[in-house]
């Protein structure tokens, strides 16, 4: 099984990388939803430095947006009470984050929320209940469980992606790729026509491999489909979005479900999102994380997506020691399993 590190805001240093990638990364992901399309090239081009001084078979990953919205920054952590209100405001361009207004990458917020909408925060850990709109950019929620805010968070709000805005930036990624070329490309399913729009686009001079990301009810829908595609060469279940898109008692089932479904058209399976969150802070892991993570290598996936683990967590190489332990003790049993 192979293992993806997310590289994000805690480890874009060459020392870091470096960490992950002697504690066992496969492949390091980077993704176009955060910054300027410039700083994540930057970024990738650090991250390739160090596998080519570590003459590393690592690989890198590069996840194109689905449109998501985040929370503008830069700032530092903020902490939500229950039932705390907080204002959120569009922001068109990183803002500070201050004890009155939160700011959110989207324009005239106000007019695409109603009241009494709850919305999401970082895929379901925090919950906001929309109460006033005050204006087409500003508007009032309450917090219906504390937690804690920073930037570049996703926030749960639909949005038309069939416009002519996004796929211009995706236009100006997948140019900017050729300096990079990266050995994997990483494409949302957002729906039949736009995936289309995707594939037309994407005409490399080099041949990434490509990934599917499953993480809409649209994409479950059509998940025979994408992987009768001679297109997309692994198929990635991106958990987070998933367990917000679908009823989330669901999530489990669909997950063995889906794995099924991959391996029955030969394409590979790779499986995303909190499988080992519990080591961002405890040193022994959630018992459920390694129950998880052990199902996910019985079930027959391929490999493991670590998002926040790596990403957003200040030891990613000891995230990724303990991945390794829970799958090669797992793929031990795995042979003898009727």
């Amino acid at each position: 099984m192979f293992i993806i590190a997310s590289v994000g805001l805690n480890n874009f240093s060459e020392d870091k990388i470096r960490r992950i990638i002697l504690a066992g990364a496969d492949a390091l992901r980077y993704s176009f939803s955060y910054g300027p399309i410039e700083n994540t090239i930057d970024r990738i081009k650090v991250g390739m430095k160090v596998i080519d001084e570590l003459n590393s078979s690592a690989k890198i990953i590069v996840n194109l947006p689905s449109n998501q919205i985040r929370l503008a920054g830069p700032h530092t952590p903020r902490k939500v009470s229950e039932n705390e209100e907080i204002i959120l405001k569009s922001a068109s361009h990183d803002q500070p984050m201050t004890d009155d207004n939160i700011y959110v990458h989207i324009a005239e917020l106000g007019n695409q929320v109603y009241i009494n909408q709850i919305t999401t925060i970082d895929h379901g850990k925090i919950a906001l209940q929309i109460t006033e709109i005050i204006n087409k950019e500003t508007v009032k929620v309450r917090a219906l469980n504390e937690g804690v805010l920073q930037s570049t968070l996703s926030i749960h709000i639909a949005q038309n992606t069939e416009n002519e805005e996004y796929f211009n930036k995706l236009r100006n990624i997948l140019t900017r790729l050729e300096e990079i070329t990266p050995e994997y490309l990483a494409i949302p399913f957002i729906s039949p026509t736009v995936n289309e729009k995707i594939k037309q686009l994407s005409d490399f001079s080099w041949q990434p491999k490509m990934i599917c990301r499953i993480e809409s009810r649209v994409a479950m829908e059509n998940l025979e489909k994408i992987c009768q595609d001679d297109f997309y060469d692994l198929i990635l279940l991106n958990r987070g979005k998933l367990g917000l898109d679908m009823p989330f008692e669901r999530l489990g089932i669909f997950q063995k479900e889906a794995i099924n479904t991959v391996k029955k058209y030969k394409k590979q399976a790779i499986i995303s999102s909190q499988i080992l969150e519990g080591t961002i802070h405890n040193y022994i892991p959630l018992r459920s994380d390694i129950l998880d993570l052990t199902n996910i290598v019985l079930d027959g996936a391929d490999g493991i997506m670590l998002c926040n683990e790596t990403a957003l967590g200040s030891r990613p190489a000891y995230t990724l020691s303990v991945a390794k332990k829970i799958i090669l003790e797992a793929e031990k049993y795995r042979p003898f399993k009727a």
